[in-house]
């Protein structure tokens, strides 16, 4: 958990950096269209994109796990009630 929050925390300000020296205007055409843009918000929203995807893709993985983890939760607490009632029953016979 550290490692990669360091490792995010070191790329970003990689790219802050990469921003803040490379200030100027850039003309950027996409298809047909022209966009006159600086090059610190052409790395600013292309973080941003990047991390968007990311985070899309991560989603069904982290939903699943949290799916697991809720149904193993569950299981815990059955058997945590089933091992209560044998010790009552356990108790109540001797």
């Amino acid at each position: 958990m550290y490692f990669s929050l360091l490792i995010t925390f070191v790329l970003l300000l990689l790219i802050i950096v990469t921003a803040i020296q490379n200030s100027m205007p850039l003309d950027l055409k996409f298809f047909s269209w022209t966009f006159q843009l600086s090059i610190t918000a052409l790395i600013f929203y292309s973080s941003i994109l990047g991390g968007a995807i990311v985070a899309i893709l991560t989603l069904p993985k982290l939903a699943k796990k949290s799916l697991h983890a809720r149904s193993i939760n569950k299981e815990i607490h059955k058997l945590k009630e089933k091992i209560l009632d044998r010790e009552k029953k356990d108790a109540s016979d001797s």
